[in-house]
């Protein structure tokens, strides 16, 4: 069975605020009764459905119009595969002020809201995007501007021809008071090469304190890059070499790792095998990226804060600790040529994402939630 989510649309097969309306009463009215400490948090953003979670996950896959609740990845749609670029999943996901952020490509940002009481966990899902103004373009960044969630938009060339209409501006912030991503004027990237059609493909904090970006020329058989650095994005970036860039785009070293995170790895890794590792964390600027030197390397997922943290492997095998205590979890197994690709904490809700891929290609894609299982 699937049930398509559109706003003020709420799900059969979870908790719905609008079973419980009055007569007269709209499904976003609803939700606004039963759940105000919910709606109260981000009035201006389209309620999709209050989740109410248990042991067995709520799956859902990213359709055109918003999520589609799906019994589990093995009845998602046959979605023809595209190079990622141009497909739609999960690209990154943000810890903020209490909300845990989704930027999805080709759509807008998801927003899952967490409310833990003795009985349940429940969680609120809201879908803040613009009609089909992100389709074209490619989310090449996911970061905090001025201390809200931001995607940085680009066109994407290499795997189809350059979509003709350059985004503008190129960054979308999710703001509380707008039902809609709002465009937002980053100094740094605003006017690098005036009059020229050049485009900002990422955007990133290095170690090192700076933010770094990558300009590239659209449109033009010469298809030049130009990269830069800048200490604070408010100001003016700094010209630097593409050696300079690629070495402040190395991932971090082991030891660098939060040690609530490094006491699971001599088990979620083989011996003499190495490791990519992305994290996630309400303490973080954004993701961040660890490696280990070695040619067989173990693709690794992670959550932490400061009580607990979780490690996640792309076949739903994983670890979650508290302190030194290590102990195994195991989410659903997936069809074969699916993977989970992240996963997040909000309470007493854990978020997966998962992906069905094909080289570069993704097919269908989407999202869990269940109780946590500590």
């Amino acid at each position: 069975m699937k049930t398509t989510i559109a706003p003020a649309v709420f799900l059969s097969a979870v908790l719905l605020a609008a079973c419980s309306a009055e007569e007269g009463q709209t499904a976003t009215e609803a939700a606004a009764a039963s759940s105000a400490p919910f709606y109260a948090a981000a009035a201006a953003w389209p309620a999709l459905a209050l989740l109410e979670t248990g042991e067995h996950p709520l799956w859902f896959e990213l359709g055109p119009h918003g999520p589609v609740h799906i019994q589990s990845p093995h009845a998602a749609t046959l979605a023809a595969y595209m190079p990622w670029p141009h497909a739609r999943f999960v690209a990154e996901i943000m810890p903020w002020e209490g909300f845990l952020v989704m930027a999805v490509n080709q759509d807008g940002f998801f927003i899952l809201r967490a409310e833990t009481s003795m009985q349940s966990a429940r969680a609120m899902l809201y879908r803040v995007a613009d009609g089909g103004f992100w389709a074209p373009y490619t989310i090449g960044s996911f970061f905090l501007w001025r201390d809200q969630p931001a995607a940085l938009l680009y066109r994407n060339d290499f795997f189809t021809a350059i979509y003709p209409v350059s985004p503008q501006p190129q960054v979308f912030v999710l703001d509380k008071s707008s039902p809609v991503p709002l465009g937002a004027e980053v100094p740094a990237l605003h006017d690098v090469f005036p009059g020229e059609s050049w485009e900002a493909e990422t955007l990133r904090r290095g170690p090192s304190g700076y933010w770094y970006f990558r300009m590239r020329e659209k449109g033009s058989p010469r298809n030049r890059s130009a990269f830069f650095r800048a200490r604070d994005l408010e100001g003016e970036g700094e010209r630097i070499s593409q050696a300079a860039w690629r070495s402040a785009d190395l991932p971090q070293r082991p030891e660098q790792i939060p040690p609530n995170l490094s006491v699971m790895l001599d088990e979620a890794v083989q011996p003499g095998q190495a490791f990519a590792l992305r994290a996630l964390s309400a303490g973080f600027e954004g993701a961040r990226f660890f490696r280990s030197a070695g040619e067989q390397v173990a693709r690794l997922y992670a959550f932490c804060r400061e009580d607990m943290a979780l490690l996640l492997r792309p076949d739903g095998q994983g670890l979650y600790a508290f302190g030194t205590a290590v102990r195994p979890f195991s989410l659903p197994a997936l069809p074969e040529g699916f993977a989970y690709t992240g996963i997040a904490v909000l309470g007493e809700i854990v978020l997966a994402t998962w992906e069905e891929q094909q080289g570069a290609a993704i097919g269908a894609a989407g999202f869990m939630v269940r109780n946590a299982f500590w």
